[in-house]
């Protein structure tokens, strides 16, 4: 569990062994020169685990520092539960020894122990400077919680013991005969019917037993049951162990459990000291005794005692006190039969249950005889008249006003004269033991104060010792805190260092892609401006082109305008391209009928005219092409949409093209690869041009001759000079045939009013 733990090297009494716990006290002053500290242990709650997480098997281990310091063995060892457990029940009473001298700097440690594995579970430490001596403090002994899951643990452990400090005299106290009040008590005197457990007793002197009843019934914790002192370690409060003066509930003191149940016995020894005022015989003075039962005190709460099964009260009268004096030897005397009242126990003859008990007052500051249960049966037994018939006119005197328990004193002062007879006190007597009682209590409140100064004064430099080496304590985490604080910052710092140094690279680079980006803007723009031009030159081209492509159409539909579908694959341009003439001289149209004379007028027109571009085509010199080494092979670098020379290309006629015209050498060796490889794609598009142009001229040559040879025969026919009409039409084919190239001729249109528009648009421009 995280919990350092020690091992120890004491080993549990066995429980028969235990004599310290079974046999009865024989004497309440320690050795000469020395100090007794005697610690009684009740058992405790919810104790840790072992180290291994199993329940332990505890007893507890009694030494002084000196002797843990010395890693002496203690003899002061508790015996060891029956089966492990975390709410052990021991009842075990040890001592422990040392000089008076050294317990001004001797503390009393309590160990809890494990007994299969020798490990220390828990421990506390109690000043024995703190502790009043012969006075038995209650104690419920807890850690206070702190950080940590073993801390917590120990945090919920509670311990309960009894511990006095006895010395080796009694103190005496001013304008007090006696010292102490020593209470024995034997037990039960007749067998017990309905009682099946060993019962304990809490005794105490009460000064006052009407106002301590009164207590009782508002359920004074002081008052009910034993009052618990709590003790927060490692530092206790040293106002905790302080002890006011005459409280109206007295001392209260624990006894062993009595047994067997039928018959309890103690032959226990109770001992009240003359400061608590037990010395002090008074009408309302009591000695009242407690019985409960012993399964009260286990459990998880052992001091939460239940319900007393009976109380017995023996009144301390005057009366009482001159009797002890009286006697012989020991100032004592015995009440064998002391009713146990307000109780449910019954003896075999169906009565309440009586106790036999004994006290002596000791005026001694060392005596040397206590009671014990062989010279307690030598006192004087008290006579029962004293006790009024089991204390019901004590109980009666005790509940009434003042006035009556002054008369009541007064009466049984007046018996007691009868009986022994006193002399009379003087009045300045009188005054003077008044004096001399409330100068004894002045002088013991001055005493007391004196000690408490005394002691809050020690636990001031303690706690000022404390506080001092706590602020040294903090002044180091401070400067411990202060320097790791330094060093993150520091490092902080380099970081910060070096994400700004990345941050200045990182700006320094955009920056200078900022730069090259300007400049490659700038040379794209210069480049946008340089190409302005040849874009201008290259739509040039391409107007050129389209037009080079329109007169291509153009012409192929003259070629099919010549043919007919009722034309063999065979016939001749001439028979495709006229029909056959009827009698008239006209050629016929669609229907059968002759053509009208305008109409064949305009085709000879137009034929000729392209009979004389041709001519002129012919007669001009071929264009300079300037050829390259290093030209593009890809056509379609410069885009798409067919032949680039198709779209550089532009006719102004049959077989005429302005991309023949030369270009200045200076511009096409200033002009980039673009311009190159247009050049070659011109230069493959003229050469095609000049094989059209060369079948165009071809099919006009044919044509003229046809055309001539027809003209011939109208003429002919005209002055009745020619053939028959009939003999024109079947002559015109074969005549055509013979003409005829090895080629197959071009198919032309007739030529419309569209495509004359066409042909002479190119003419005039050129002839311009």
């Amino acid at each position: 569990m995280g919990r350092k733990k020690k091992k120890v090297a004491e080993s549990p009494e066995e429980p028969l062994n235990t004599v310290q716990s079974m046999e009865p006290i024989t004497s309440h002053l320690s050795p000469s020169n020395k100090e007794t500290i005697m610690v009684t242990l009740h058992g405790a709650t919810h104790l840790p685990t072992c180290k291994d997480g199993s329940e332990p098997w505890p007893y507890v281990v009694v030494k002084t520092t000196s002797e843990d310091t010395k890693n002496q063995n203690a003899k002061a060892v508790t015996s060891v539960t029956s089966e492990p457990t975390t709410a052990p029940i021991w009842g075990d009473t040890v001592k422990v020894e040392l000089q008076a001298e050294d317990a001004g700097r001797e503390d009393v440690i309590l160990k809890v122990v494990d007994n299969k594995k020798k490990e220390e579970l828990l421990s506390y430490q109690i000043p024995i400077k703190y502790l009043r001596v012969f006075h038995p403090y209650h104690f419920e002994l807890v850690k206070a919680a702190q950080s940590g899951k073993a801390e917590e643990a120990t945090a919920k452990t509670h311990l309960y013991a009894t511990v006095v400090r006895k010395g080796s005299f009694f103190p005496r106290y001013i304008g007090s005969n006696h010292t102490a009040l020593e209470v024995f008590l034997r037990g039960v005197n007749e067998p017990l019917v309905n009682n099946c457990d060993p019962m304990v007793v809490i005794a105490r002197v009460v000064p006052n037993y009407n106002d301590f009843k009164v207590n009782q019934i508002k359920q004074d914790a002081a008052s009910v049951g034993l009052p618990i002192t709590r003790l927060s370690f490692p530092n206790p409060s040293v106002m905790r162990f302080d002890v006011p003066r005459g409280s109206q509930n007295g001392c209260p003191q624990l006894s062993k459990p009595g047994g067997p149940p039928e018959l309890p016995s103690w032959n226990q020894s109770f001992l009240f000291q003359g400061r608590d005022g037990a010395t002090n015989f008074s009408e309302d003075t009591a000695l009242v005794l407690e019985y409960y039962s012993s399964t009260s005190m286990k459990g998880g709460e052992p001091w939460t005692l239940s319900k007393p099964l009976g109380v017995s009260v023996l009144p301390l009268k005057s009366r009482l006190y001159r009797k002890m004096l009286a006697g012989k030897g020991l100032s004592g005397l015995r009440v064998e039969r002391l009713p146990i009242t307000d109780t449910k126990l019954k003896t075999i003859n169906g009565e309440a249950p009586t106790v036999d008990i004994s006290f002596q007052l000791l005026s001694s500051e060392n005596p040397e005889n206590f009671l014990t249960p062989n010279n307690s049966q030598v006192l004087p037994i008290l006579d029962p008249k004293i006790l009024d018939e089991k204390l019901g006119t004590i109980r009666e005197s005790w509940s009434k006003a003042t006035v009556s328990s002054t008369m009541e004193s007064s009466t049984s002062t007046a018996q007691e004269a009868e009986e022994e007879p006193q002399s009379p006190k003087m009045p300045h007597e009188m005054e003077l033991n008044n004096y001399r009682r409330a100068m004894q209590k002045m002088a013991e409140d001055i005493l007391s104060l004196r000690k408490q100064t005394s002691m809050l004064e020690a636990e001031n430099r303690m706690l000022r010792s404390q506080l001092t080496q706590e602020e040294g304590e903090e002044e180091q985490d401070n400067s411990n805190a202060q320097k790791l604080d330094e060093v993150s910052m520091k490092q902080k710092l380099v970081l910060s260092e070096l994400d700004m140094k990345k941050l200045r690279d990182k700006v320094q680079y955009l920056q200078n892609e900022l730069i090259r980006k300007n400049d490659r803007e700038k040379e794209l723009l210069l480049l946008h401006q340089a190409q302005q031009p040849q874009a201008t030159l290259l739509k040039r081209y391409q107007d050129k082109l389209q037009k080079m492509k329109a007169l291509e159409e153009t012409v192929r539909h003259q070629e099919k305008a010549g043919v007919t579908g009722d034309s063999p694959p065979g016939a001749s341009l001439g028979a495709q391209a006229f029909p056959v003439l009827p009698a008239s001289g006209l050629p016929l149209g669609t229907a059968g009928e002759p053509l009208p004379a305008d109409l064949y007028s305009a085709l000879l027109a137009e034929n000729s005219r392209l009979r004389a571009e041709l001519e002129k085509n012919r007669h001009q010199p071929a264009p300079i092409i300037l050829q390259q080494q290093a030209l593009p092979e890809d056509p379609g670098e410069l885009g798409t949409g067919g032949d680039l020379a198709e779209r550089l290309q532009e006719t102004d006629g049959p077989g005429h093209s302005k991309g023949t015209e030369t270009l200045p050498a200076q511009d096409l060796l200033a002009s980039t690869s673009d311009k190159f490889s247009l050049l070659a794609k011109l230069e493959r598009a003229q050469s095609r041009i000049l094989s059209l142009e060369s079948q165009l001229e071809d099919s006009a040559r044919r044509w003229g001759r046809e055309k001539q040879d027809l003209a011939t025969r109208l003429q002919e026919q005209e002055y009745g000079l020619g053939h028959p009409s009939n003999s024109i039409i079947t002559d015109l084919p074969n005549s055509l045939a013979h003409t005829k190239d090895h080629r197959r001729p071009l198919k032309l249109d007739p030529l419309m009013p569209s495509s004359d528009t066409k042909l002479n648009k190119p003419s005039n421009s050129q002839n311009t």
